[in-house]
């Protein structure tokens, strides 16, 4: 059995206009051409061009010519099941969990009303085409966290209604972390589900320590951006105790390899056994709470150092 773990999707040209409640299409999402396919929501393109310091992607989502590639899938999204499942058996695929591209950001707009109506825009799309799949393709559901209770209630019926695989959220948002008591009526929500909860980032769609430095290349930008994303999101879910308060949850920390994570450990322990830096909350190792069963990260096949990371986190 082979599982793509870290699949994605675009969200097609058209989402909004077929799915979006009518009473926010106007000012929802519009795909418009600036220096390549992007969205235009709330006054700002997404995904943000490189030029302007913290700025990310020199292209749009919609631009790859699959043809080219020899794929058989005629759309990065999920409009083309039946081709994207020829793909995946030219890869020996056997399942992918599918995750949203730009709308992992949601949680990051100022209209937290338009926000979940594109989450449940969003979710009943992915749901509805990986309905024809055969059971191959699984959809992670995106939600609002700027109004954690309404997020609360999307993840359910995600979970429940739509039948989605978990949810996927950035490892900050916004100048709130993830251990931000604003945060728990979501957490509650999905510890009550055992959720799987996806921490990720994407390129130029929102605010991420060390981007900020740069506008250009596109190097750099990816490069810092990331990984410091996820960082500080397993280090404030650890230290602020969410692990410890809410452990039926699945912490899944992606694309950005494995290798990190026993140095962070390591640094987080340091810490803890330092009188002037331990966390007087935290009843035992962040090492601890990584080789528990609420925390998962994935990792690349030629990833350098994979083998002594195996040994450190152990296999699950």
């Amino acid at each position: 059995m082979v599982i793509d773990g870290d699949a994605h999707c675009n969200e097609p040209k058209d989402l909004f206009e077929r799915y979006l409640d009518t009473e926010f299409r106007d000012r929802g999402p519009k795909a418009v051409d600036a220096g390549g396919m992007r969205w235009l929501v709330e006054g700002k393109f997404l995904p943000r061009p490189v030029g302007n310091w913290g700025h990310g992607s020199s292209s749009g989502f919609f631009g790859t010519n699959l043809a080219k590639r020899g794929m058989a899938a005629s759309s990065q999204s999920l409009d083309d099941i039946q081709g994207r499942l020829k793909d995946m058996d030219q890869e020996g695929i056997d399942v992918q969990v599918v995750y949203p591209n730009i709308m992992a950001m949601a949680s990051l707009l100022d209209d937290g009303d338009l926000a979940g109506a594109m989450c449940r825009a969003y979710n009943n799309y992915a749901a509805e085409q990986s309905h024809n799949a055969d059971g191959r393709i699984h959809p992670i559901a995106t939600v609002a966290l700027q109004q954690p209770q309404e997020a609360a209630k999307e993840l359910r019926r995600a979970i429940k209604e739509l039948g989605c695989a978990g949810t996927v959220i950035p490892g900050i948002v916004g100048q709130r972390n993830l251990d931000d008591a604003y945060f728990a009526p979501f957490f509650r929500e999905a510890n009550e589900l055992g959720a799987a909860v996806g921490v990720h980032w994407i390129t130029g769609c929102f605010d991420s320590p060390g981007q900020e430095r740069f506008k250009d290349p596109y190097f750099y930008i990816h490069m810092v951006g990331m990984p410091f994303n996820l960082m500080i999101g397993i280090m404030t879910l650890i230290g602020g105790g969410v692990m410890e308060k809410y452990p039926r949850i699945k912490f899944v920390f992606l694309e950005i390899g494995a290798a990190w994570l026993p140095y962070w450990m390591w640094r987080m322990d340091d810490h803890y056994t330092t009188s002037s830096h331990r966390l007087n909350n935290l009843p035992k190792a962040a090492s601890e709470y990584v080789k528990s069963e609420s925390c998962f990260v994935s990792c690349e096949p030629r990833e350098v150092g994979l083998a002594q990371t195996v040994r450190v986190l152990g296999e699950v």
